[in-house]
């Protein structure tokens, strides 16, 4: 187990690491990691983060983009991120394209771990515990 997480590690630090990525990117057989063809994914992520720099707000980003009724993608295939519905843009779309490292070209790994405590006599397992952003391997 030691083994495997190490070299998961070092495939991380070497770029190599198969991790999901978020919605706009998809992994191509041939080239790797690039742009999801679909133009309105793009164009939508596009539109935060320029309406952001405008504006200088998440909120106000949020509450702009509401207000044009703009639409964003949730979806609707669980994590293949192939087929999605377009819904209202919701303030969480938008904080999670934000706080994203991954949208900034950071390749991150070990944003969170997994915990394990004592209940009851038994091993109880519990994931998605983030760390800070100053202990993960980037």
């Amino acid at each position: 187990r030691a083994r495997m997480l190490d070299a998961a590690r070092a495939k991380a630090r070497r770029g190599e690491l198969r991790i999901s990525v978020p919605i706009g990117y998809i992994w191509h057989r041939e080239a790797g990691l690039g742009l999801d063809p679909d133009f309105r994914l793009q164009q939508v992520i596009r539109l935060v983060f320029e309406r952001f720099r405008q504006l200088g707000s998440a909120r106000q980003t949020h509450l702009s983009l509401a207000a044009e009724g703009v639409f964003f993608p949730r979806p609707s295939d669980g994590k293949r991120l192939t087929s999605f519905d377009w819904t209202a843009i919701r303030y969480r779309n938008v904080i999670g394209l934000l706080k994203n490292p991954f949208y900034a070209g950071a390749y991150v790994y070990g944003k969170s771990e997994k915990r394990i405590e004592l209940v009851d006599g038994h091993a109880r397992k519990s994931y998605g515990h983030g760390k800070p952003p100053e202990a993960w391997t980037c």
